[in-house]
């Protein structure tokens, strides 16, 4: 199954004939302040590192990664990127059944029909705005071996809190279901990770990305957190090399970057509500209620007029046609800065498909 995901610019510019500078991206959920100022120094100063190899252990991020936690280095596996660790993880475990929170992110479904895992599902609701519901994911533990679940969720931004995902991951605990944690999205609202509570007895995998908060898509990195037992044997299925050296190197500064990391919350918080309020005040488009940098929206014309409208002015919204119980009604648009968004706002309340509808 192929899976088109967002950010995809050379397809967009084929498609609209816009070149890729000119496109204006609200289909990828990368953080629109760009990389920190820090990293993109190191960067600039790192031609030599070319030359060399990197540590296949990443050893200076991981033992970083578990003094800030604190763990220990055997604790924190490094990746290229999380879906790198996912596949991984699911390889291992191999499970027969496994359960998914949909609509959720594509690759857990495309990942475990590789694997030949009997799918079942939990459905999250649109007459409860999609929300994640701790009680409903109980029930439907025991029929698995493994249970994936993303907090904050994606498409949808919705989330458990951390005392609902504390329970949820005891009855998995008792039910002997292992889970798979994907907090890719958790660093725009830290109150609700389980990051501080992985430990050598922790049974559930956490995984985390530099993707979106840190707007590090292109050197491709992500890191895995569980107990030393868990993480030693993945890593032993692990290719060699498998993270490359300036990923290390600028993924190291980055999370150790906390002004960036305050800044970018506080953006975060005023713009999503700028760009949530103004979508509300058009006609025919509903906003989902969420957490993270993306809002999920519901509109009541046909799909494809109006992202084909947006698309001849180089605006590009993320179709989510392909997300299991969502289909053609749905669009996710990531929040961007205040310009960009007044630009997408000023196109949709012109836009003769939402105009005529």
């Amino acid at each position: 199954m192929k899976i088109r995901h967002g950010g995809s610019l050379r397809h967009f510019s084929e498609k609209f004939g816009i070149p890729e500078e000119r496109i204006l991206d609200f289909s990828s959920n990368v953080n629109p302040l760009g990389p920190p100022a820090s990293v993109k120094e190191a960067y600039l100063a790192s031609p030599s590192e070319l030359e060399c190899y990197p540590d296949p252990e990443a050893l200076e991020f991981r033992r970083e990664m578990a003094r800030r936690l604190p763990l220990w280095p055997e604790n924190v596996m490094v990746g290229n990127g999380s879906v790198e660790l996912l596949d991984l993880a699911l390889r291992i475990l191999r499970p027969r059944r496994a359960l998914l929170m949909e609509p959720t992110f594509p690759e857990y479904r495309r990942l475990l029909n590789l694997q030949g895992s009997e799918i079942r599902s939990v459905s999250l609701r649109e007459s409860d705005s999609f929300r994640l519901f701790g009680q409903e994911i109980f029930s439907a533990l025991q029929n698995a071996d493994v249970a994936i679940i993303a907090n904050p969720n994606n498409p949808t931004g919705t989330f458990l809190s951390k005392e609902e995902l504390e329970k949820v991951l005891r009855e998995a605990n008792r039910r002997n279901v292992f889970v798979i944690l994907d907090e890719t999205y958790a660093d725009w609202i830290p109150e609700i990770s389980m990051i501080k509570e992985v430990g050598d007895n922790s049974l559930f995998l956490l995984l985390r990305s530099l993707t979106h908060f840190y707007a590090l898509p292109g050197i491709r990195m992500g890191y895995g957190l569980g107990s030393r037992k868990l993480v030693e044997k993945l890593a032993a299925h692990q290719i060699p090399w498998s993270c490359n050296r300036l990923a290390q190197k600028l993924g190291l500064i980055a999370i150790k970057d906390e002004a960036f990391a305050a800044e970018a919350r506080q953006w975060l918080s005023q713009e999503r509500n700028w760009l949530e309020s103004h979508l509300r005040k058009i006609p025919m488009l509903k906003v989902y209620p969420g957490a993270a940098n993306f809002l999920l929206v519901r509109h009541a014309v046909q799909l494809r007029p109006l992202v084909e409208e947006l698309g001849k002015q180089g605006i590009y919204v993320r179709d989510l046609t392909e997300f299991p119980a969502l289909g053609p009604a749905f669009i996710r648009i990531s929040v961007r800065k205040r310009e960009e968004n007044q630009r997408l706002i000023e196109a949709l309340t012109k836009n003769p498909v939402l105009a005529n509808a």
